[in-house]
């Protein structure tokens, strides 16, 4: 291989690298958060639902969050997942939400 070969190919897997490292890696890592994030909304989903077969009382509604919440944060902390405990009372009031207006709305179709 001659040196203006070898130069040129040097110039072209340089641009190569540079073009990953911009715009390939950051692409991946977006995308494997948000693949983290579905998880983790199906696990927090599943979690309050387990939660409402379990505790089937009324009043239990502390009891539950604190089923969820310690099931939750130990697969976070399994799978290297970090947000806030804001955000985690979040996703579960949201998920909660969810459950209580698909119930709400499947009592109504069954009263029709």
């Amino acid at each position: 291989m001659n040196d203006i070969t070898f130069t040129i190919l040097k110039a072209v897997v340089s641009v190569c690298a540079a073009l990953i490292t911009v715009y390939v890696i950051p692409y991946l890592k977006t995308k494997l958060a948000d693949a983290k994030y579905e998880r983790l909304l199906k696990i927090v989903v599943t979690a309050v639902e387990a939660a409402e077969q379990t505790f089937k009382k009324a009043g239990q509604g502390a009891v539950k969050k604190d089923d969820v919440l310690a099931f939750v944060t130990k697969w976070m902390v399994d799978h290297g997942i970090n947000i806030t405990q804001e955000q985690l009372d979040r996703l579960i009031e949201a998920a909660v939400f969810e459950m209580n207006k698909e119930k709400k709305n499947g009592n109504q179709r069954a009263g029709n």
